[in-house]
Order: C-alpha cells, then sequence, then structure tokens
C-alpha cells in the first residue's frame, strides 16, 4: 500500500485525507494539459513525459478512466530508459567547476560514482 492510498483511505487523519483529496482534484482540474495516445497512454502535453506513477496513482484514485495505467507505466519506463541510454551516451566526465563543486561536498581524494554511467571519479 503506498503513502497516497493510506492517505486517500484516511488512515493517516483527516488532514492528510483532505490533503489526497485535493491533489487528486488539483491533478483532474489539469487534465486539458494531458494527452491521450490511442493506446491509452497519458502524456504532458508540455514536454512529452508520459505521466509519473504518482501522477497516475492519484488520477486513478480520483476515477479517472480516460487514460490506461499499463500504458502509461509501459511507454514511461520505455522513454526513460532511452533518455537514460541517451545520457550514458553523450556524458563526457565532469567539468572543471563541477569536480571543484564535488571537492568541497565530499573531500579532496574521495570517490564519488555517477550512479547513471556507473563512473568512479576521484576527487
Amino acid at each position: 500500500m503506498t503513502r497516497f492510498e493510506r492517505e486517500w483511505n484516511g488512515e493517516l487523519g483527516e488532514f492528510w485525507k483532505k490533503h489526497a483529496r485535493e491533489e487528486a482534484q488539483r491533478l483532474l482540474d489539469q487534465a486539458d494539459k494531458i494527452e491521450v495516445e490511442d493506446d491509452g497512454a497519458a502524456k504532458w502535453k508540455t514536454n512529452g513525459s508520459y505521466l509519473p506513477a504518482d501522477v497516475v496513482e492519484k488520477l486513478t484514485f480520483a476515477g479517472a478512466t480516460w487514460f490506461s495505467p499499463e500504458a502509461t507505466e509501459a511507454k514511461r519506463e520505455t522513454q526513460i530508459a532511452k533518455e537514460l541510454e541517451a545520457y550514458r551516451g553523450n556524458h563526457r566526465g565532469l567539468d572543471a567547476e563541477t569536480l571543484a563543486e564535488a571537492r568541497a561536498a565530499f573531500g579532496e581524494g574521495t570517490t564519488i560514482c555517477d550512479v547513471i554511467t556507473g563512473e568512479k571519479i576521484t576527487l
């Protein structure tokens, strides 16, 4: 059970129940900003990103039946995989400024790892 589901059902108190319902309504009110494809997959018109899982969950609890959560999830996962692959292909390491910031944050000689590329960098 997700936290939102617990909020929606009132398990965390009236405050969170009210908050969950307001959040779901806010998303329902933005339905005009969502494009639904022929297969039912839903994405934001503004940037073409398929709806995140939390948004799908909230809309579903609010009773939205005009899109397919399953189709949206499948296309979101494919979209994310392509974006991560593009990042890995285009990544050229950290620039001097970012390295300096990392040294300041983690300390000289610390090894950090880019969790997307797997690249390890000793500062």
